[in-house]
């Protein structure tokens, strides 16, 4: 039993008052008398009264001090204890930011995170609710969800519990609690039990709401147990000394109570789209300290890749980072020609670094061939294809075919007219061919083309072919540039530059970094009709929600005219852009990271989560801060009435005469 008005014990003075009068209450002595008019003057002599007497048992003075203590105690406000039975609406509020992704200590083998604590925490409290209770579900997120709505299906609730998963960009934790504060509005028993770590950056915010039901505030872990390692930043730069090489600063903060060393390893993608390992390095790092690194010499590659070796520390998805280089690594084509200038010349002019061998040369090997990125066979040379090394170098890389059609091979055809019919294609764009003189196209069998499409009819013959091959883009120009007036007209640069795009898989320029969920302004191919995200790496596979994520595409989303949404999951995704005919026309890279601000979220960091609580009494506002799964129940209705009883037995003594 506890009691709500302590001060009041000081009433408690009135007890020995009470027994005073008592005390000093006048008292005659007994005497056997003839006749009382003899002794008239002896009734009132003074001196036969004794004031101070001893104390002696009366019912009456134990009634009266009884009621007093009971009045003295029904001042005292009683409470007792006992476990919240309440069965108005009440509604769960479920922290799912990703400082929750944090492994907890508290958690058994510490392997389970604080989210997957905060659910199980959540189901022992809907455990004890009445089975008849509305309940309400909220999780946090950029915009507050409500999952079910005045449910008195508790398995159902216990079911959507274990589905929620983490959301790594911002929360708005404040617009969760007004919605919930809301929803119980007119609610006479009302109730909210929330289940954070209670590390909101918008815990300023969220003190200032006046609560007006009871709440449940369920902290999750110890914030003041920190043991984190992070890489804070991740930069990469050209090397000084222009040799093509890279370097990289990494800034690693140790976020515990103790030094740790970092193990630092660097990747780097090769022309095979391979991660190879390209720096390591160990650094001490003292407690609640950071160190930056500086690696050089590392290889070009399209993007590049910080992680922390063997960190098992309390949150995995901050021990990874990514980054693009300030300049795309330049594409390399093999150019496998008799001799053709304008084509080596428009290549170069493409951006394109071409590496120029002869049909007749030995197939190229090692370091060169691990750098070409496609293969540009200016006249297919069947010869090729019969020798064991060139047919696997043709096979392994994207390929770009140029045939020379001769009148005596017996496939080719003359073209009737200059007429020419221009698909929507990326190679194609802006290109119209007119005017333009072909002397004669190829027919490759149909057996040949089962890759693609023509993108271009010249004179009711097919003249470019495109497509994919083994996910591989390829092309197929059926006529010889050098048997046309194409290179000396002002599309050819244009088209070759389309075409070098195409085969390089798109733009050159990649989407760099951003958080998850976050608005990002793009602009998509002008032929593109699907565009969406394909994931390359997940910076963690653990976690619940990365893994429902999965290596299924996911559709863009937009949000406005060229804003769209970024991934929800942290890790490496393409945006590959595809035009109707399924051809795609664009592919760049994006890095996605959690939220700085909700990683970061320390006791030292952000404002301390204290929830105001104001009661309908208009009594002085009381902070909700640590754990509250109990309701006080009021003992004074019981002191009251057994006072009523006493005054009741009191009148009934007095009146018989028993008061001595």
């Amino acid at each position: 039993m506890q009691f709500l008005s302590l001060p009041s014990a000081w009433f408690a003075i009135l007890l020995p008052l009470i027994a005073a009068m008592y005390i000093l209450k006048r008292t005659y002595l007994e005497q056997e008398i003839a006749s009382h008019m003899l002794w008239r003057r002896v009734l009132n002599e003074q001196e036969a009264n004794r004031p101070w007497q001893k104390l002696r048992s009366r019912l009456l003075l134990l009634l009266q001090l009884l009621a007093a203590l009971l009045l003295i105690v029904a001042l005292m406000q009683p409470v007792i204890m006992r476990p919240s039975t309440a069965s108005g609406h009440a509604v769960i509020v479920i922290d799912r930011s990703a400082s929750m992704t944090a492994r907890s200590a508290d958690n058994g083998d510490g392997n389970g995170t604080k989210l997957e604590q905060a659910v199980s925490e959540a189901e022992q409290w809907l455990s004890g609710q009445p089975a008849n209770r509305p309940i309400t579900l909220v999780v946090t997120g950029q915009q507050p969800e409500v999952l079910l709505s005045r449910t008195q299906d508790h398995g159902a609730l216990k079911e959507k519990l274990q589905s929620i998963g983490p959301v790594y960009g911002r929360t708005d934790n404040s617009a969760a609690l007004s919605l919930a504060h809301s929803l119980l509005l007119d609610e006479r028993d009302g109730e909210m039990a929330i289940f954070t770590d209670g590390l909101w950056p918008d815990a300023a915010e969220a003190n200032a709401i006046q609560l007006d039901h009871a709440v449940s505030m369920n902290i999750t872990g110890n914030p003041e147990q920190r043991n984190n390692q992070a890489i804070l930043y991740f930069g990469i730069k050209a090397d000084a000394n222009n040799d093509g090489s890279y370097s990289a600063v990494v800034t690693i903060n140790n976020d515990s109570q103790t030094a740790r060393k970092a193990q630092l390893d660097i990747w780097a993608q090769d022309a095979q789209g391979k991660l190879t390992l390209a720096a390591e390095r160990s650094v001490d790092i003292a407690a609640g300290e950071w160190e930056s690194v500086q690696l050089s010499g590392l290889p070009a590659a399209s993007y590049y890749k910080a992680e922390l070796r063997h960190s098992t520390d309390a949150i995995s998805i901050d021990n990874s980072a990514y980054q693009f280089p300030d300049t795309p690594r330049v594409k390399e084509a093999l150019l496998v020609t008799d001799g053709n200038l304008f084509l080596e010349k428009a290549l170069q002019l493409a951006g394109i670094q071409t590496v120029r061998v002869s049909p007749d040369s030995v197939v190229p090997s090692g370091e060169i061939s691990r750098n070409i990125d496609w293969i540009v066979l200016d006249g297919n040379d069947p010869r090729l294809y019969d020798e064991p090394g060139w047919a696997s170098l043709l096979e392994a890389k994207p390929l770009w075919l140029i045939d020379h059609p001769k009148e005596e091979d017996g496939q080719s055809a003359v073209p009737s007219n200059a007429q020419t019919v221009v698909q929507e294609h990326p190679v194609t764009s802006y290109i119209t061919f007119a005017d333009t003189h072909i002397g004669r196209l190829f027919k490759p069998p149909a057996e040949e083309l089962g890759w693609g499409k023509p993108v271009l009819t010249y004179g009711g013959i097919p003249a470019i072919y495109a497509g994919d091959a083994g996910g591989k883009p390829k092309l197929r120009f059926t006529f010889n540039l050098q048997d046309t007036d194409l290179p000396l007209r002002s599309e050819f640069p244009v088209l070759i530059v389309q075409a070098a795009e195409w085969m390089s898989g798109g733009s050159q320029l990649e989407l760099g970094i951003t958080s998850a969920d976050q608005l990002m302004e793009l602009s998509l191919h002008s032929n593109a009709s699907i565009a969406q995200w394909e994931t390359m790496e997940l910076l963690d596979n653990s976690l619940k929600a990365e893994q429902s994520a999965g290596n299924s595409p996911v559709k863009l989303q937009r949000q406005a005219k060229d804003i769209y949404e970024a991934p929800s999951v942290p890790g490496l995704y393409r945006l590959v852009e595809v035009d109707a005919e399924g051809e795609i026309v664009g592919s760049r890279m994006l890095a996605v990271y959690a939220d700085a601000a909700e990683l970061a979220s320390s006791p030292e960091s952000s404002p301390e989560l204290r929830l105001t609580q104001t009661n309908q009494a208009n009594e002085p506002n009381q902070a909700v801060a640590h754990q509250t799964n109990e309701t006080a129940l009021s003992l004074v209705v019981w002191a009251a009435a057994l006072l009523l009883f006493l005054m009741a037995a009191e009148w009934e003594v007095y009146r018989r005469g028993h008061s001595s």
